[in-house]
């Protein structure tokens, strides 16, 4: 069970700042420790004394120095004392607070019981001693260290007492019980009081909280209740079932309580309820209270076995809607056979939100038997959580049987949309056996299942697909058909392992036939597939007599996506006689100049600086200079200099020339 602490109901207390408060300082003053220091001084005494100025900021190589001369030192017991009697020694010296809790936070490293005596002396001295003192006894194992603390609370005053108490509490130190309970009476010390007693627990602390949670009043009774929660759970947890549960029910009929706390001590009384728990858990479902009803949902996976799940599904239909949402979250974990039936109950729902759950619960409890319901579902519901809801279900379920069921629903060819959410679920399922299916759907109506097919194929095909994609993609006047196909060719296409051999195929199509925009469509393919022994291919076609195939030629040498074909982007940029293949082989070329970041920076700005020759507009200059600042060198300077009297694009020439001088002073990247 989830103890609820006293922070959540009483987040101003001044007992709750107070419980980490030594630790708290140590921490900020380690947090002030930025720098390595440069050389260490060559002995503690010598670094001591250079910590005693310290002042907490970022100049702090004496702590460096003291934390590496005491790490070095604290498995060896000679080593340990000799850093143990010096830090006490210094805790007593007039250095500075933050010097002090720096070494405070190392002698926690090495402190034993024999710094116990000096460390009790220090908690009575003054506050900011004490606050060190009660570091590091507070994680010093042992009697020794809770005795101390303990002794140290009837002459303790103010802030350094209430540090003293939390401090007890947090290393539950049940011999302090009874130098605790007494506070609960002095109402400057009964919040700390009682949340310690909390982390405490045991019998004894219920003992003493409980009649504590029938006097108190106000937001002192929430921070009891809280203190209480927390020790019954504790011995829950250590199996005093018996002991516990009067505390759980004692906290769970007081209705005065905030309702996460109820609800948390209902869920306490059926996790010690051990036999009885599940019959329990039922009562509670049937309750009109509606914190009893949310405690047995939270503790459903936990109190009910497999074949006492049933009651529970009969339940079901008479809860709140927002409990059946999560009751369908617990079921998911149940076995198919008791939990099937209820979960697709829900998955009909009037509520948009019941069903949702269900529909996420038949993931792991679904079986191929639902599969023409999820389709329906998915093909039906709008756009939205419901939707993807089915479809992820429809992915999820596992079994060959529900691959076989997705396929057999697509091959007797269903409605369009159930065409679609079925092609969706074999490329998510990657159902490499329905690939006879998919590729028949290649030609049905209308294109959105054409469309999906494609997709499907990607996941699930192979280069040896391609044909009837590049029939579909010749074929289609569907623009959106039409960009599917070509990302599908290019996936499959680049499932072949040698680089150069990817696009035979689309050559040998190319060399087949002699249709225009056959071979249009073909040509605009080859940079997506990226194989670079098309380049002679599409030199050719650029001097194509059919003004559509030489076109896409040019598009394509523009498009490519590897520097091999530089040379021929710049010779496209230089000799095009139309405007726009110009423009677009200018803004490749200065892509591929991008892609090579390594290349000797003069060259790279040699390229730029005729990609820059040949622009006729602003944008494709500041193209150039975006590259530019790649390849800082003494050229790159001088040319971004020699554009900052253009006015179109002098912010981006200063902007590369700043660029460059950054990268310059941070020196070769490593």
């Amino acid at each position: 069970m989830t103890t609820i602490t006293l922070r959540r109901f009483a987040p101003g207390l001044a007992a709750a700042r107070a419980v980490f408060l030594a630790s708290a300082l140590l921490a900020s003053a380690s947090a002030a420790v930025t720098a390595q220091p440069a050389a260490a001084p060559s002995s503690l005494d010598a670094i001591l004394k250079a910590l005693a100025a310290h002042d907490g900021g970022i100049e702090s190589a004496p702590v460096w120095s003291l934390r590496d001369y005491v790490y070095a030192r604290k498995d060896d017991p000679a080593g340990r004392a000799e850093c143990e009697a010096a830090l006490l020694a210094f805790l007593k010296t007039p250095a500075t607070p933050p010097a002090k809790l720096a070494a405070a936070r190392y002698l926690r490293v090495v402190a034993g019981d024999t710094a116990v005596p000096a460390l009790r002396a220090l908690l009575l001295a003054d506050a900011r001693t004490a606050d060190c003192a009660i570091a590091v006894l507070q994680r010093l194992p042992g009697p020794a260290a809770d005795d101390a603390l303990a002794g140290a609370l009837k002459p303790a005053r103010g802030a350094v007492k209430t540090a003293l108490v939390a401090a007890l509490g947090e290393r539950r130190s049940a011999a302090a019980l009874p130098a605790l309970v007494p506070l609960l009476a002095q109402p400057a010390l009964a919040e700390a009081a009682a949340t310690a007693i909390g982390r405490i627990g045991g019998a004894g602390a219920v003992s003493a909280l409980m009649p504590e949670l029938t006097r108190a009043v106000g937001p002192f009774k929430q921070v009891v209740a809280a203190a209480l929660l927390a020790a019954a759970d504790q011995m829950r947890a250590s199996g005093d079932f018996a002991g516990a549960l009067p505390a759980f029910r004692r906290l769970a009929s007081d209705t005065s309580l905030p309702s996460p706390l109820r609800t948390a001590a209902f869920m306490g009384e059926i996790g010690a309820g051990e036999e009885g728990a599940a019959g329990l858990l039922l009562t509670m479902l049937d309750s009109a209270d509606p914190d009893e009803r949310q405690a047995a949902v939270a503790k459903i996976a936990d109190a009910v076995p497999a074949e006492g799940i049933g009651p529970v599904c009969d339940r079901l239909r008479k809860l709140p809607e927002a409990l059946q949402v999560q009751v369908l979250a617990a079921l998911s974990g149940y076995p198919r056979v008791r939990v099937l039936g209820t979960v697709l109950w829900a998955a009909r729902s009037e509520s948009p939100e019941v069903r949702v759950a269900a529909l996420r619960a038949l993931a792991p409890v679904g079986d191929a038997s639902i599969v023409p319901f999820l389709v329906e579902r998915a093909a039906s519901a709008p756009r939205g959580l419901e939707q993807d809801a089915a479809r992820s279900a429809l992915a999820a379920i596992r079994g060959r049987d529900v691959d076989d069921a997705v396929v057999g629903l697509l091959e007797r060819k269903p409605a369009p949309a159930a065409a679609v959410e079925l092609l969706k679920a074999i490329g998510e399922r990657r159902v490499f056996a329905a690939k006879p299916a998919v590729a028949a759907a290649l030609a049905d109506e209308p294109s959105a299942v054409r469309i999906e097919a494609l997709k499907a194929l990607r996941a699930i095909g192979s280069p040896s697909d391609v044909s009837p994609v590049l029939d579909l993609l010749v074929g289609t006047r569907d623009d959106s058909e039409q960009a599917e196909a070509e990302k599908t060719v290019a996936a499959l296409l680049q499932k072949i392992g040698a680089p150069d051999g990817r696009s035979r195929l689309l050559r040998a199509r190319l060399l087949a036939t002699q249709e225009p925009a056959e071979r249009a469509r073909l040509l605009a393919l080859l940079p997506l597939v990226g194989d670079d022994g098309s380049l002679p291919v599409l030199r050719r076609a650029l001097g194509d007599s059919d003004g559509e195939v030489a076109d896409a030629a040019a598009r394509a040498i523009a498009a490519w996506p590897t520097v091999t074909a530089r040379d021929d982007v710049l010779r496209l940029a230089r000799g095009a006689k139309d405007d726009t293949h110009t423009l677009l082989a200018l803004a490749g070329l200065v892509r591929l100049i991008g892609l090579e970041p390594n290349r000797l920076p003069e060259a790279a700005v040699a390229d730029l600086r005729q990609a820059a020759d040949l622009a006729s507009r602003p944008e494709e200059r500041k193209l150039v200079l975006g590259v530019l600042a790649a390849f800082p060198c003494e050229a790159a300077f001088e040319f971004a200099r020699g554009f900052l009297q253009d006015e179109a694009v002098k912010a981006e020439a200063q902007a590369a020339i700043d660029a460059m001088t950054q990268r310059l002073a941070k020196g070769p990247a490593r």
